[in-house]
C-alpha cells in the first residue's frame, strides 16, 4: 500500500500541467502520472522553475536517467504539450522536458484526438516530428503503451467501456470521457474516422475528461482533470452520469475558466442563454470540487479565467471554510484572479477586466494580474455584492504566480488532507517538497481537512453507469440542457482500484 499522494496543480502560464505522485513509507517516489505540459505565455516566468521541477521528481522515481509512468494529453493544442519536447527553431526559448532527459522511460501514453493530430508538434534536427511518435520512442511496447480512443469512450459505459487507464492497489486514473462526439458523430467510431483536419472547438470538445482517485478504507478520494473541455463535452458527460460529486478535492477548471467555450458562445461578450447555464450548471455539480483551481495566464487576451464560469463551478464548492489562507494577508484569505465579465458596480466603477483580489472563496489561480502592486480597487470576492476599501497597502506585493500542491494521507478511513501554495520560483527548492516519513509528513501540514470520515458518503453509494441505450444517444443541440442532475456520488462502479482489468481497446 502507498504511504501517501501528492497532487501539484503546476503554474505555466497560459497553459496546463498536473502532476500526481505516489509515495512509499520512506518517502521515496513510486509512481508518476502527467497531466498535460504546455504553456503560451510567461514560460520565461513559470518554464524553467516547472521543468526543473519534474525533472527533480522524473530523476527521483528513477535514476539515473527518469521516468514517468503514465503520461495523458488532453488534446493537441500547444498550451498543453509544447512543454514536453521543444522546438529547434529558435521560436521556443525551453529546452522541453524530454529534451532535458533525453534517456528518460514513459510507462503509457493515453491522449485525446486523432494520432495525426499531433504532427509537426516538435522538431528533431529541424525536422517537424509526431509528438506521440517521440513519446513511443519512450516505451517498452509503443503500440499498446500508446493510444487514443474512440469518439465517446469512458469508464462510466456499461457495455464497451474502458475499464482503468492506469493505477495501482490503491490509486487510479479512470475516464469519465475522451473525444466527446461533435457535429453528429456517432459513438464509437474509430479514431482514425475523427476528422484529421479539426477546428479549434473541435480540438477542445474531445479533450480527456480523468478522475485521479486515491483509496483508504474503501472511501474513493477524487479530483478531476478536464483540459480544454467545453460545451459539447458537458453534454455528452451529461448523459453519462447523474450526481453530485462527493469526496471530489479538486476540480481544475475546464479550458481555462473560458466564457465562450464552457457556454457555447460565438463570442466571450455574447449573452448566456439559461439553457446553456443549465448544461454547465449540472456539468459543475457532476465535477463538484470542494476546491477549484483555474490554470490560466493573466497576460492573454482570452479572459481567462471568467468570473462567470468561476462563479458557476464555485457553488458547488467547499463554503464552510477556506482552504488555504495566505499568511501575509491572514483572515482567511487568498488571491485569486479572475476576468470580470461585466460591470457590477458601475455607479461607483467599472470592474470589467483582469483583477487580482482577495478572496474567501475556493477558487485558486495560478498566475496573479499584477507581480508588484494589487489591482486597484479592491473587489470583494464574495459574493460580489459589496465593494470596500483595501484591507491594506494598494502597493502591497506578491508573488506572480502559484503552484498548488495537494498533499493525502491514508487513514482508517477516507484521507487527511494537507493543501498550499506555493511561489513560482520557490517550487524546486521549497521545504514543503523535502522527502517526508509519513509520521514526519503530519507534523508537517499546514491544513487538514479531513475527506471521507464516517459523516461522508457510505463508499457503497456509487453511481449505476446510465444503461446503454441512453449512453448510446446522441447528445442534445447546443442550448438544449436537461434536467438538474439528482444528488449522487460521481464515480463509475469500478470497485477497489486495481479490481477490474477493464477492457482495453
Amino acid at each position: 500500500m502507498s504511504s501517501h499522494f501528492r497532487l501539484y496543480s503546476l503554474d505555466v502560464g497560459q497553459g496546463m500541467s498536473t502532476l500526481f505522485v505516489v509515495y512509499d513509507a520512506d518517502g521515496g517516489v513510486t509512481a508518476l502520472a502527467l497531466f498535460d505540459l504546455g504553456s503560451l505565455g510567461k514560460r520565461d516566468v513559470a518554464g524553467p522553475s516547472t521543468l526543473e521541477f519534474l525533472k527533480k521528481m522524473a530523476l527521483l522515481r528513477e535514476s539515473p536517467n527518469g521516468r514517468i509512468d503514465a503520461v495523458f494529453i488532453s488534446h493537441k493544442d500547444g498550451d498543453h504539450i509544447n512543454m514536453f519536447f521543444g522546438s529547434e527553431s529558435g521560436k521556443d526559448p525551453l529546452q522541453g522536458l524530454l529534451r532535458l532527459l533525453p534517456d528518460m522511460t514513459i510507462g503509457l501514453c493515453r491522449y485525446g484526438g486523432r494520432y495525426s493530430w499531433y504532427a509537426d508538434t516538435a522538431t528533431v534536427s529541424k525536422k517537424s516530428e509526431n509528438l506521440l511518435t517521440l513519446i513511443k520512442a519512450r516505451t517498452a511496447n509503443p503500440d499498446e503503451d500508446v493510444k487514443g480512443f474512440p469518439v465517446g469512450a469512458s469508464s462510466v459505459l456499461t457495455t464497451g467501456g474502458v475499464g482503468k487507464l492506469w493505477g495501482g492497489d490503491d490509486y487510479l486514473v479512470f475516464l469519465v470521457a475522451a473525444n466527446a462526439p461533435f457535429n453528429g458523430e456517432a459513438v464509437g467510431t474509430s479514431e482514425d474516422k475523427i476528422s484529421d483536419k479539426p477546428n479549434g472547438d473541435q480540438a477542445n470538445s474531445k479533450s480527456l475528461v480523468l478522475v485521479v482517485g486515491v483509496e483508504a478504507g474503501g472511501q474513493m478520494t477524487t479530483a478531476i482533470i478536464g483540459g480544454d473541455a467545453t460545451f459539447p463535452t458537458f453534454q455528452y458527460i451529461n448523459c453519462l452520469v447523474t450526481g453530485t460529486g462527493q469526496n471530489v478535492y479538486m476540480t481544475l477548471l475546464p479550458h481555462h475558466g473560458s466564457r465562450k467555450t464552457t457556454f457555447g458562445l460565438p463570442s466571450k461578450t455574447k449573452p448566456i442563454s439559461e439553457e446553456a447555464r443549465r448544461v454547465v450548471a449540472t456539468y459543475a455539480q457532476l465535477m463538484s470540487g470542494k476546491t477549484v483551481v483555474a490554470s490560466a495566464d493573466t497576460g492573454s487576451n482570452y479572459g481567462h479565467p471568467s468570473l462567470e464560469t468561476s462563479q458557476l463551478f464555485l457553488r458547488y464548492a467547499d463554503t464552510s471554510k477556506t482552504w488555504w489562507s495566505d499568511p501575509l494577508v491572514g483572515n482567511d484569505r487568498h488571491f485569486t484572479t479572475a476576468y470580470i465579465d461585466y460591470a457590477l458596480d458601475a455607479t461607483n466603477y467599472n470592474q470589467i477586466g483582469m483583477r487580482t483580489f482577495l478572496t474567501t472563496q475556493n477558487l485558486y489561480s495560478t498566475r496573479y494580474y499584477d507581480s508588484s502592486v494589487v489591482s486597484s480597487p479592491m473587489v470583494a470576492y464574495a459574493p460580489f455584492t459589496a465593494f470596500g476599501t483595501p484591507p491594506y497597502s494598494d502597493k502591497f506585493a506578491f508573488a506572480p504566480g502559484m503552484n498548488w500542491i495537494y498533499t493525502l494521507l491514508p487513514q482508517s478511513i477516507g484521507f487527511l488532507i494537507d493543501f498550499r501554495g506555493v511561489s513560482s520560483n520557490r517550487l524546486p527548492k521549497d521545504k514543503s517538497l523535502e522527502k517526508l516519513t509519513p509520521a514526519q509528513l503530519l507534523e508537517s501540514f499546514s491544513f487538514v481537512h479531513r475527506e471521507g470520515l464516517p459523516e461522508a458518503a457510505s463508499p457503497a453509494q456509487t453511481v449505476a453507469p446510465q444503461p446503454t441505450a441512453r449512453v448510446q444517444a446522441q447528445p442534445a443541440a447546443p442550448g438544449k440542457a436537461r434536467a438538474p442532475a439528482h444528488a449522487q456520488r460521481l464515480a463509475p462502479r469500478l470497485g477497489t482500484p486495481g479490481s477490474r482489468s477493464g477492457g482495453r481497446r
